[in-house]
């Protein structure tokens, strides 16, 4: 199996994307690197989980900029992103991000286990941020408590347009990108469905159809799928699965306008353009990367 220095840097005008597990995905270019929705701790809420990351905390490249769609604790980890960046990391998040990370240093430093963190930003909608290649313009997003609300974005790095969903639930929002931004290149969109004692808090595949058809996305990589920890209904249930998803955006949408990218954990995307033009941009998945000796804990690779 390969690792990830296996592949080095992405060529000019190459992206590639990574699927670690939930939102958490690793975006590529030859500028920089950025991570989404950072989740590595071992248990949610006390519940045991099923799916460990694709590339574990300590196999990670230094990450330049991780994008926080909203705090809750299967998308922002301050432990890891204290492990995953470097000086001139940024973090940027949605609107409270800054004083929750400026709370929880104060905190650790009340209780002598002191970290670092990069300068943190917020992003709310209609602004942008940009660092090492990657722009970021915050976009509405409809999800649930607690508070800060969630964020989404669409991230523009390499030429390519990404929209980055998070853990949102279907809502009008697609259609306000589509008409500030655009068509999308590539759309991550959740897909699992979650039901908290009956109410809708992520979009279900059918759902994440229907987004991906507003934001007119050529590639959609399904993300947040059901079953990575015990679900207890009716408290919480998560019955989306990726393959639920791709099967429901073949029914409706023929290949050749929108297709489907199914990654596993581990498992690399590579989108590039060809030179007769980006029409004839293509993507192949690489195989799930191995881990190293550095797995269990500490600082990423160099």
């Amino acid at each position: 199996m390969r690792t990830h220095t296996d592949e080095g840097r992405p060529a000019r005008g190459e992206l590639r994307i990574t699927l670690l597990r939930t939102s958490c995905l690793l975006l590529e270019t030859a500028a920089g690197r950025l991570l989404t929705d950072p989740f590595f701790h071992p248990s949610m809420r006390g519940l045991p989980i099923f799916r460990r990351p694709g590339i574990a905390l300590g196999d990670l490249p230094p990450i330049d900029v991780v994008f926080a769609s909203h705090l809750h604790r299967d998308h922002f980890d301050v432990d890891a992103v204290a492990a995953m960046t470097h000086p001139e990391s940024v973090v940027v998040g949605t609107r409270g991000t800054q004083a929750h990370c400026r709370q929880t240093l104060a905190r650790r430093r009340a209780a002598a286990g002191a970290i670092r963190l990069p300068p943190v930003h917020d992003l709310w909608h209609g602004e942008r941020h940009s660092h090492a290649g990657f722009v970021m313009h915050g976009t509405p997003a409809e999800h649930t408590g607690p508070p800060p609300d969630e964020i989404n974005a669409v991230i523009e790095a390499a030429g390519w347009r990404v929209f980055f969903g998070g853990d949102a639930r279907w809502s009008d929002a697609y259609r306000w990108v589509e008409q500030r931004h655009g068509a999308m290149d590539i759309a991550l969109l959740p897909i699992g469905g979650t039901l908290i004692f009956g109410h809708r808090t992520t979009m279900n595949p059918a759902d994440a159809v229907r987004a991906a058809a507003a934001l007119r996305a050529r590639w959609v990589v399904p993300i947040h799928e059901g079953g990575e920890w015990l679900p207890v209904p009716p408290a919480s249930w998560h019955p989306g699965r990726f393959r639920h998803f791709a099967s429901a955006l073949r029914r409706h949408v023929p290949a050749s306008t929108r297709e489907p990218v199914v990654l596993g954990p581990g498992v690399t995307a590579i989108f590039g353009r060809r030179a007769d033009g980006p029409e004839l941009a293509w993507w192949h998945a690489l195989a799930p990367i191995a881990p190293t000796a550095s797995r269990a804990t500490g600082s990423p690779r160099s």
